[in-house]
C-alpha cells in the first residue's frame, strides 16, 4: 500500500506527474541497471574481453520481464546490497553465460550510471517545460506590453509599471534557467565505469576504451576519471532544480498576492468543472495550485542540501553520502516536475483583471507619480527641501481627497517652482512607465535569441 503521497494511487499526482513517477518507478530503475549491463557485456565483446555469444545472451535477457523478480524480491529481503539480487536474477536468466554478467564492474557504476540515465529523462522533461513557459511568457509579455499597473516596493504601491514588464522579467529569469540548464547537462549526464575502486584493474588495459564504448551506447559521457566519491555533478542538478523551483514558487506567489481579494489583478484559472473551493464556504476559490507549488519548491529547495552534504564522502566510496543521494534525487524530480506542471497550467489560463489593474493604479494616483514631481522639483529646492515639501502636500492630498495638483497650487513657492510644467499626469500614472514597453521588447529579442542558440544544441 502506498505510503507517500508521491505514491498515492486514490489521491493521485497531487505532488507528482504520471511522467516522473514513470523514471523512477521501480522497474524502470531496475531496467536502466539491466541497460547498462547489457551495454558493458556486448562493448566487452567487441574488444574480445567476453565471448560474442555470451554478450548476445545478456543483451537479450537484461530486460525486467524476462527475470525472476519473486526472487529477486526475496533475495532482497537477506542481501544488503542495491544491485546483487537484480545480478542474480539476470545471471540466472543467462544460464551458463551468466558468469560474464557485471564482469569487472562494481555495483555503483551500475547504479551512477542508471542514475545519469534517469537524469537524461528528467532534464529533458524540464527542458520541454521550460520551452513551453518561456513560450507562454513570450506571448504574455507582448500582449500586455503596455498596460499600465503599479509596481510595489517593500510591499507598498510604488512606481506605475506595465504588467508585461512584470512579466518579462519572469521571462528573462526562466530563459537564465534555461541556459543553466544547457551548460549543465553535459556534466550531468555522465556514466561511470571504474571498477571497485575507480582504477579499472579488473576491466584490463582497454578499461577506458571499454568505458567509452559502454556509454557511447547509452547515449551519456563517458567521465575522464571516477566519481563514485564525486557527488559535484549530482549536487549541481540539485542546486538547478532548487533554483528554477524557487523561481516557480516566487511567480506563483506572486499570482497569489495579486489575487487576493482586495487586489484581484491577477487569478489563478479556475478549475474545469465544480470549483475547488472552502469546504464550507461556497463563495472561495481558492489558489491551490499556486501553493502546491510554494510548498513544493520549499521541498526541492530543502532536499538539494542533502544532495550538497552527499558531497562530502571518504576515499574512493562512501555508502552514507550515496544513499542520501539516492533517496534525495527521486523526490526533487519528481517535485521539480510537478511544480513546472502546475505552473504550465496556471500561466495558460491566467486571470488578468485589467479593470482593477486600473483602478488599483488609480487608488492614489498622484502619489504613484511622485517620483516625476521629484526630479521637477530638485533643480530649483534641492532634493532634501523637496522631498519634505512633496511629502506634505501628498499628506494634505490623502487627507482632504482632493487632487494633489491642487494641493500643490495652494501652496505659492511649490507653484511658483511649477508654472510650466503640465501637471494633469499626476492623475494619469499611466502616463509614467519609463521605457518599461521597450524593456519589454528587449527582453523578447534576447529571449528569442536565445531560443534559436539552444535550439541549435540539443542536449546529450
Amino acid at each position: 500500500m502506498p505510503a507517500h503521497p508521491i505514491d498515492f494511487e486514490i489521491q493521485a499526482h497531487v505532488f507528482s506527474t504520471p511522467e516522473g513517477l514513470n523514471i523512477f518507478a521501480e522497474t524502470s530503475r531496475f531496467q536502466r541497471w539491466l541497460d547498462f549491463e547489457a551495454a558493458l557485456a556486448v562493448s566487452q565483446a567487441d574488444l574480445g574481453l567476453i565471448p560474442p555469444e555470451a554478450a548476445a545472451t545478456i543483451q537479450a535477457k537484461a530486460r525486467v520481464d524476462q527475470l525472476d523478480l519473486g526472487m529477486a524480491q526475496a533475495e532482497y529481503t537477506t542481501n544488503r546490497n542495491s544491485l546483487t539480487p537484480i545480478l542474480k536474477a539476470l545471471r540466472q536468466a543467462c544460464g551458463p553465460h551468466g558468469d560474464y554478467v557485471h564482469h569487472g564492474a562494481t555495483t555503483q557504476d551500475a547504479i551512477d550510471t542508471g542514475q545519469a540515465l534517469e537524469l537524461k529523462a528528467v532534464l529533458g522533461l524540464v527542458r520541454r517545460d521550460l520551452n513551453q513557459l518561456i513560450e507562454q511568457l513570450l506571448t504574455l509579455a507582448a500582449r500586455h506590453r503596455d498596460l499600465a499597473m503599479v509596481g510595489r516596493t517593500h510591499s507598498q504601491q510604488a512606481l506605475p509599471i506595465t504588467l508585461g514588464l512584470k512579466f518579462s522579467v519572469w521571462l528573462l529569469e526562466l530563459n537564465r534557467h534555461a541556459d543553466r540548464l544547457q551548460f549543465l547537462a553535459p556534466r550531468a549526464l555522465t556514466g561511470q565505469l571504474g571498477g571497485a575502486v575507480g582504477t579499472m584493474a579488473a576491466l584490463g588495459p582497454q578499461g577506458r576504451e571499454l568505458r567509452d564504448r559502454v556509454m557511447a551506447r547509452l547515449g551519456l559521457t563517458a567521465a575522464a576519471g571516477p566519481w563514485h566519491t564525486a557527488r559535484d555533478n549530482s549536487a549541481e542538478v540539485g542546486a538547478l532544480c532548487a533554483m528554477l523551483t524557487a523561481t516557480a514558487a516566487k511567480m506563483a506567489n506572486e499570482v497569489f498576492q495579486l489575487g487576493k481579494t482586495e487586489v484581484m489583478e491577477l487569478g489563478e484559472p479556475a478549475p474545469a468543472g465544480k470549483s475547488a473551493g472552502s469546504s464550507t464556504m461556497p463563495h472561495k476559490r481558492n489558489p491551490v495550485l499556486c501553493e502546491r507549488i510554494v510548498v513544493l519548491s520549499s521541498h526541492v529547495r530543502a532536499l538539494s542540501q542533502v544532495l550538497m552534504e552527499a558531497m562530502i564522502g571518504e576515499n574512493e566510496r562512501d555508502p552514507r553520502a550515496l544513499w542520501s543521494e539516492w533517496l534525495a534525487m527521486p523526490q526533487i524530480c519528481i517535485y521539480t516536475l510537478a511544480g513546472l506542471d502546475y505552473l504550465k497550467a496556471i500561466l495558460t489560463n491566467l486571470a488578468i483583471n485589467p479593470e482593477n489593474i486600473t483602478k488599483n493604479l488609480h487608488i492614489q494616483p498622484g502619489a504613484v507619480a511622485s517620483e516625476w514631481l521629484l526630479f521637477a522639483l530638485t533643480p530649483k529646492l534641492g532634493k532634501a527641501q523637496a522631498q519634505i515639501r512633496i511629502a506634505h502636500v501628498l499628506k494634505e492630498a490623502a487627507t482632504s481627497g482632493r487632487p494633489l495638483a491642487d494641493c500643490l497650487a495652494d501652496d505659492p513657492e511649490l507653484a511658483a517652482c511649477l508654472p510650466k510644467l503640465d501637471l494633469t499626469g499626476l492623475e494619469h500614472p499611466e502616463t509614467y512607465t519609463g521605457l518599461a514597453p521597450e524593456l519589454v521588447d528587449d527582453a523578447i529579442r534576447l529571449v528569442n535569441h536565445r531560443r534559436q542558440e539552444r535550439a541549435a544544441q540539443p542536449l546529450p
